[in-house]
C-alpha cells in the first residue's frame, strides 16, 4: 500500500513539473522586435488609416492614423502629382541607398494641424502593446512657413502620458522644451534627400500602447508643407501561449482534485 502511495506521489510530481515547465515557457517567451518596412507594405493614396501585420499570425501589429480638424488639407505631392498621404520616394532623408517612405503633405495652417498616431493592436492571442518603438521624422524644415512637430507622446497602459527621447537632430531643425513639451520646429530650408531636417524619436522599454504627434507650422495663410515617416522598428507584447493557458487550466484541475482527496481521506479519518 505505501509502495502505491509513493508511485501516486511521484506521478504527480511529474505531472506538475512538466505542466508548470509549460506554463513558464508560455508566459515569460520574448517576443521578437518588428520593423514597419515602408519597401514592404501597401498605402492606398490619400488614405488615412491604415493597419499592418509584420509577423505572419493573421493579427495586425501596429495600425497608423493620420486625422486633421479640416480634412480638405491634404495636398498632392509635386514630384509624383500623387495625393499624400503616400508611400514614396520624394522624401528620403538622406538614406543611402534611398528607400520609401510615408509621405504627409498638407495645406497647413495654424488652425489645421494633423495628427499622426501609431497603435501597437496585437489582436486574438495577443496583447495590446509595445516597447522600444523608434522611428524618424523626414524633412522637417522650412519652406514658407517653418514645420512644427509638437504634442510628441507614448500612452501607456494606465493612459499617462510618456515622453519621447529625441535623438539624431539635423541641422535645419531646432528642438526646444522638454520631456512631454518637446517641440521640433524647422530653421533652414533642407533638400528633400537630406538629413538635415531628420529627428529620431523613441520610447525605450517603457511599454505603450501608442504614439502621437501633431505636424503643423508657424502662423501665417496656409501653405503646402511636407514630412515624411521613416520605418517604425518596436517590439510587441509577448504573445499569450494557448499551450500556456491549457496548462494552467490543468493545473488548477489537478490541484483541486488533489485538495478533494485529501479533504475525502481526513474525512473518513474523522469517522473512524
Amino acid at each position: 500500500m505505501v509502495i502505491i502511495r509513493m508511485s501516486r506521489i511521484r506521478n504527480r510530481f511529474w505531472v506538475f513539473s512538466a505542466l508548470w515547465l509549460a506554463l513558464l515557457a508560455g508566459w515569460t517567451g520574448t517576443a521578437n522586435a518588428l520593423i514597419l518596412d515602408w519597401d514592404s507594405v501597401a498605402w492606398s493614396p490619400g488614405s488615412l488609416n491604415n493597419s499592418y501585420n509584420l509577423n505572419g499570425d493573421a493579427f495586425n501589429d501596429i495600425t497608423v492614423a493620420i486625422t486633421s480638424q479640416n480634412p480638405g488639407i491634404f495636398a498632392n505631392d509635386p514630384t509624383t502629382g500623387t495625393q499624400t498621404p503616400t508611400i514614396n520616394q520624394s522624401i528620403t532623408g538622406g538614406l543611402t541607398p534611398a528607400q520609401n517612405s510615408l509621405m504627409i503633405a498638407a495645406n497647413l495652417h495654424t488652425n489645421s494641424n494633423l495628427t499622426v498616431q501609431l497603435s501597437f493592436t496585437g489582436g486574438p492571442g495577443n496583447l495590446p502593446g509595445a516597447n522600444n518603438v523608434s522611428f524618424t521624422i523626414f524633412d522637417i524644415d522650412v519652406t514658407t512657413n517653418a514645420d512644427i512637430i509638437s504634442s510628441i507622446y507614448g500612452v501607456a497602459p494606465n493612459g499617462t502620458h510618456i515622453a519621447p527621447t529625441i535623438t539624431n537632430v539635423g541641422s535645419a531643425v531646432t528642438l526646444n522644451g522638454s520631456g512631454l513639451t518637446y517641440t521640433l520646429t524647422g530653421n533652414a530650408a533642407s533638400p528633400n534627400n537630406s538629413s538635415n531636417g531628420n529627428v529620431t524619436i523613441s520610447f525605450g522599454s517603457t511599454l505603450i500602447y501608442d504614439v502621437f504627434f501633431t505636424f503643423g507650422n508657424t502662423a501665417g495663410a496656409p501653405r503646402y508643407q511636407d514630412i515624411a515617416l521613416g520605418d517604425v522598428s518596436f517590439t510587441p507584447v509577448p504573445e499569450v501561449n494557448p499551450a500556456a493557458v491549457a496548462a494552467a487550466s490543468c493545473l488548477t484541475a489537478i490541484g483541486l482534485t488533489v485538495f478533494l482527496q485529501r479533504r475525502a481521506r481526513r474525512a473518513r479519518k474523522s469517522v473512524r
